[in-house]
């Protein structure tokens, strides 16, 4: 079940990598594997910082003040996709380019990880290892780039806008108010 659980917050928390995922589809840019394993391991990496942090939380707070801020920090991640998505514009402006870059790979892959932060210290303060925890982001990251063209096929064909966003959003709170309960 904790498995489940790690794999379902990274996730919802890499919507935003979906998104990026089939819109380079669309753009006709593909993801080298190398630019592929950069986005992976940033994810992991600041994933895994991110846990650390929590973990150290832990030592310092008690069980149930944990799970209270695990709760408010994936409830307002929550939220805040469900905002985001609402107030979203809908278009990437990249056209004309074939492969993506691998200092691109990077700043993406950063811009896209620091989304990993609330989930990585929430799973952490709930006391789940940062390894464990860092893990599924990296393949999660990693499949959904590699599987970004396949995914093409199926999401043009039906007009879903924001709405995986948003179904994420509403998820990420019912997994925060779990919490409470767990």
């Amino acid at each position: 079940m904790q498995l489940i659980y790690l794999f379902a917050i990274a996730f919802l928390n890499s919507i935003d990598n979906i998104g990026i995922g089939v819109a380079y589809s669309v753009a006709g840019i593909r993801v080298k594997l190398f630019s592929n394993i950069i986005l992976a391991t940033l994810a992991f990496g600041v994933s895994f910082i991110s846990a650390l942090s929590g973990k150290l939380l832990t030592n310092f707070i008690s069980a149930e003040a944990c799970s209270i801020i695990s709760m408010i920090l994936l409830t307002l991640m929550g939220v805040n996709l469900i905002f985001s998505a609402i107030y979203k514009k809908e278009s990437i402006g990249v056209h004309n380019v074939k492969e993506l870059k691998y200092m691109d790979a990077f700043y993406i892959g950063i811009a896209l990880a620091l989304d990993d932060i609330g989930g990585s210290v929430s799973s952490a303060l709930l006391g789940y290892s940062p390894f464990m925890i860092s893990l599924p982001f990296f393949i999660i990251s990693l499949a959904i780039f590699s599987f970004g063209n396949y995914t093409l096929k199926y999401t043009s064909k039906f007009k879903l806008g924001n709405t995986p966003t948003i179904v994420a959003g509403v998820m990420m709170i019912l997994l925060g108010i779990s919490q409470m309960f767990g």
